[in-house]
């Protein structure tokens, strides 16, 4: 019997030791090889500084709306499962796209659950994406060395925005139809834009090939791009010397050592970096620009919270997927437009912009808004060493002094833009006449 527990005991060792090439044991060292052996971790440094885990830094935005790309490429590969990119006529008298719709809400079990996390989770991450911008530029986390990813994260934000809008036109009704309708018809304004549009359509209006074309790129074109930038944001985040922090800490509050858990190899990971060329150069270790001693091993108190986040995110999402509805309208009809026709939420600034003048509000202003914001770092590295100010960028400090006009148009923007969707979700109603929202209103529209 000994013999057999001893065999078994070595047969579960191997079990183990295939899957997992180290114990679980609270030293440094294992810390280090959870955090390398693992395909899902090791985009992460072993070792993050512990300001890193402050919500403060960050307040989990970036993390929200990657969990929130998660979450639409699950609910979106379900769903494909159950629709259809046609608009031909099936035998209960429904374009074959919105009858799929309708028989998610009836016969597909949580099926109406599925469609309505995959809807209100791509809303969610273009205002997370929005605020993630945000909060980046009030800490100044854009510059020291990160304007390169900033342009990378703005890219990003163009993608996101496109990608929900190519998903939008998917369900084939009346929103849907004339939503898309009002966007393809601004970027005719756009020098190039005809082509654009007619390339996106594939036929000179909302029809069978901008559905397909829609939906080519939406489940297979954007998410592979998005993929691919969202790693090299990672990448980049990491080369870059992590989240954007203050260049001396010691003053801050930080997180107490013991939340963190004993090291039993401590005084190996607490030491100074050395990177002495041993036998090869005379002269001392260069200067490592890096506080040894306010660093933490990213295992397993930053996992912890990053997962925690993840399931909070869940929580509100199921919440709001099982009380609220996304909206379906009847099917689209070409010969029947809504009034008003209303392009998505995110996408009525720019309507409204483009109700004042086509040109100069559907082109010049959002032209310049997006150019402006792009390459807002470069632009502030010009005027510095042009006007020989070198003013001094302080990362990671929200609200810095040294940067109080630039917040404050940064945060005018956002106020500008906000106002204008405000205004056409609310105050626009037929042929784009100013309404009051507490008025009652004739059905039409939507957003």
């Amino acid at each position: 019997m000994d013999e057999l527990k001893k065999k078994m005991k070595e047969f579960g060792n191997k079990l183990y030791y295939s899957f997992f090439r180290h114990r679980m044991d609270n030293t440094g060292l294992t810390k280090s090889k959870i955090m390398f052996s693992n395909v899902l971790l090791h985009i992460q440094p072993v070792k993050i500084h512990k300001r890193s885990v402050k919500f403060k830094t960050t307040m989990g935005l970036g993390l929200i709306t990657f969990y929130l790309f998660l979450i639409l490429a699950t609910t979106g590969i379900l769903l494909m499962f159950h629709y259809v990119p046609s608009t031909a006529i099936g035998p209960d008298g429904l374009p074959d796209a919105y009858s799929r719709m309708v028989n998610l809400r009836s016969n597909v079990f949580w099926g109406d659950f599925l469609r309505n996390m995959h809807r209100w989770s791509a809303h969610g991450m273009v205002a997370f994406v929005a605020l993630h911008m945000l909060r980046v530029y009030l800490a100044g986390a854009h510059r020291g060395g990160r304007e390169f990813n900033w342009v990378v994260g703005c890219i990003l934000g163009l993608l996101t925005v496109f990608l929900s809008y190519t998903g939008y036109l998917l369900p084939w009704d009346q929103l849907a139809f004339w939503g898309v309708k009002v966007g393809t018809e601004i970027a005719k304004i756009a020098p190039g834009g005809a082509l654009i549009r007619a390339v996106l359509l594939g036929d000179t209006d909302v029809g069978a090939e901008a559905l397909i074309r829609f939906y080519v790129l939406h489940v297979a074109v954007l998410p592979a791009v998005m993929g691919f930038l969202i790693a090299v944001h990672f990448f980049r985040i990491r080369k870059d010397g992590g989240l954007a922090r203050p260049a001396d800490t010691s003053k801050e509050k930080q997180i107490p050592d013991e939340e963190f858990g004993e090291v039993k190899n401590n005084s190996v990971f607490k030491s100074a970096r050395s990177y002495k060329l041993v036998e090869i150069v005379k002269g001392n270790e260069p200067k490592v620009n890096e506080e040894v001693d306010q660093m933490m091993f990213a295992w397993p108190k930053l996992i912890v919270r990053e997962v925690m986040v993840f399931a909070g995110l869940m929580v509100v999402m199921s919440l709001i997927s099982v009380f609220f509805d996304a909206p379906l309208e009847g099917p689209a009809d070409p010969n029947h437009p809504t009034n008003p026709a209303k392009a998505p939420w995110y996408f009525l600034g720019l309507q409204e912009l483009t109700s004042y003048d086509g040109f100069i509000g559907g082109v010049v202003i959002p032209g310049i808004l997006a150019g402006g914001v792009m390459f807002l770092p470069y632009i502030e590295i010009g005027l510095e060493t042009f006007t020989k100010t070198y003013r001094k960028n302080i990362p990671g400090v929200w609200f810095a002094r040294e940067r109080n006009l630039e917040n404050a148009l940064f945060i005018g923007m956002y106020l500008f833009m906000l106002t204008l969707i405000i205004i056409g979700v609310y105050f626009r109603g037929e042929n784009w006449a100013i309404v009051y929202p507490w008025v009652e209103q004739a059905a039409g529209g939507g957003h």
